[in-house]
């Protein structure tokens, strides 16, 4: 009689194992779904910033290269802005070496519009 009880407690034991067992099993499965789910969106998330960094440094190097048009068109502005200040000091000039002087200024100056218009022109994807 005693033989059968112990029996029968140790089979209602490993029963309550199994159980035990099974319940962690599907409990442990359910985890795992939650933490690839949650994986996955992560992973979405990850190559959508990725994305808009690529984008944005895009618009970033559209950025520099419009910046770049803009501060060559300034100084070519600048340099036409000199040339003609140099065209009327040297209408007004009073005697020679003035004249010289302002000749050599105008002429630097002429130098530095023309690289100045070929440097914006090759930002601009302009031939001349």
């Amino acid at each position: 009689m005693k033989h059968t009880k112990i029996s029968i407690v140790l089979q209602v034991t490993a029963l309550l194992f199994l159980i035990i067992i099974g319940y962690l099993t599907f409990r442990s499965s359910t985890n795992w779904k939650i933490i690839s789910s949650e994986l996955n969106k992560a992973q979405k998330k990850i190559n959508t910033s990725k994305d808009a960094i690529a984008a944005t440094q895009s618009e970033l190097e559209n950025f520099r290269v419009k910046f770049e048009q803009m501060k060559t068109q300034k100084d070519l502005i600048i340099h036409k802005r000199d040339s003609l200040i140099l065209s009327f000091q040297r209408k007004n000039a009073k005697d020679w070496t003035e004249l010289q002087r302002i000749k050599d200024s105008i002429k630097l100056n002429t130098n530095r519009l023309v690289k100045d218009r070929v440097v914006l022109n090759s930002l601009f994807g302009l031939k001349e």
